[in-house]
């Protein structure tokens, strides 16, 4: 039976011998293992976001070069993706053989259509179409609400990591925008490079104070990207979406715009007025109670001169333009991604304020949730 030595013995630089008890790590092991895997971390993260990223813009710019992939809000018209013809014999979930250079099918995976579909839209338009088969006695076109629902949950849960760091970092910079806003403020009319490098000295001696990653609240973009773009295929190209018409009135097909300025107005076109009421106004709230508690949790941090309170109001101007521009492309696109949008809107305001009661909390506790965060590489 052998037993561990009490003691573990090393040479020093001028060659004399040490004793340390066996707990104590060897003094540089622990540490260059800790930097290789920060290394190996920080390369694969970008490997991963470099990828989402070229996917997202191939699946955004694939229909100028690849009409097989262009939609159509017609049922037989455009890519559908279905079972295979005879499989069901229900024409809203079986799709016919391609006839012609108009309308392509998707039936299995396939890599015809380039990566973006066969690797995300794929997965996603498979289990849409099996839940809404399964449930297809449903009325109202509930099944579609459900699924579209379930597929959202499918990519918040995938996407929480992300989404946690990019909130903690969006909760540090709120904490210090008033520190920023003022540093902006002390060098706007300084235009020579020795006002220029003292700007950015002080700007980042905060971002290390506070643990602040700029560019880490970027992060949730490269995954926001191609998740709306797997989610517009999907809604557009899933057959039984396509021939889905919501409580009779509202066709998952259709463009509300389209809809509010054609001779279809006297009959149904207005009802879209109002889900367009419904939609963008979440959207909007989505965007800004966040921003209203995150004022409320961080009330000290302030800029304190005039120029610092103009550069906040020009942020908040920005923000509320691009609000804007969202419910623009809500009106836009086809009624199946707005009603998607209304879900994650919903769904964001629940995360968000269940987030500010969290952290609430958690400062009360003496910031238990950050080090846990920190301890899971999240920080």
């Amino acid at each position: 039976m052998s037993t561990k030595p009490a003691f573990s013995f090393s040479t020093s630089a001028n060659g004399n011998v040490t004793a340390s008890p066996f707990w104590v790590k060897p003094a540089g092991k622990s540490g260059t293992a800790k930097k290789v895997w920060k290394q190996i971390w920080k390369w694969s993260k970008l490997a991963l976001f470099a990828f989402f990223m070229v996917m997202g813009l191939w699946g955004c710019f694939q229909t100028m070069w690849d009409g097989s992939v262009a939609t159509n809000a017609g049922i037989g018209a455009g890519l559908e993706f279905g079972f295979p013809f005879g499989q069901t014999g229900d024409w809203r979930y079986d799709v016919a053989g391609a006839a012609g250079q108009q309308y392509h099918t998707f039936s299995e995976w396939t890599m015809a259509y380039g990566p973006f579909y066969g690797l995300f839209v794929y997965p996603g338009a498979t289990l849409v179409l099996n839940f809404m088969y399964a449930t297809r006695e449903w009325i109202g076109g509930l099944n579609a609400l459900l699924s579209i629902f379930i597929l959202l949950l499918i990519i918040r849960a995938l996407s929480i990591a992300v989404t946690l760091r990019s909130t903690l970092q969006s909760e540090r910079m709120s904490e210090v925008q008033g520190k920023i806003s003022e540093i902006n403020a002390k060098y706007k009319d300084l235009k020579d490079m020795a006002s220029k490098q003292k700007k950015q000295q002080e700007t980042m001696e905060i971002y290390k104070k506070y643990k602040i990653k700029p560019f880490a609240a970027f992060e949730q973009m490269f995954i926001t990207l191609p998740i709306f773009l797997i989610v517009y295929r999907v809604v557009t190209i899933v057959r039984p979406l396509k021939a889905t018409s919501l409580f009779g009135i509202w066709g998952f097909g259709m463009t509300p715009l389209s809809q509010i300025f054609s001779s279809e107005f006297t009959h149904m076109g207005w009802t879209f007025i109002f889900f367009l009421l419904l939609v963008i106004p979440a959207q909007f709230l989505s965007m800004k109670l966040p921003q209203r508690w995150a004022r409320q949790r961080n009330k000290n941090a302030v800029a304190t001169s005039d120029k610092g309170n103009k550069q906040q109001k020009r942020m908040r101007m920005f923000q509320t333009v691009f609000a804007g521009v969202m419910g623009v492309i809500v009106a836009f696109t086809a009624v199946g991604v707005g009603v998607y949008w209304f879900m994650n809107a919903l769904f964001s305001l629940g995360q968000s304020y269940l987030m500010h009661r969290i952290i609430l909390r958690n400062r009360r506790k003496g910031g238990k949730l950050e080090s846990r965060l920190a301890a899971l590489g999240l920080d």
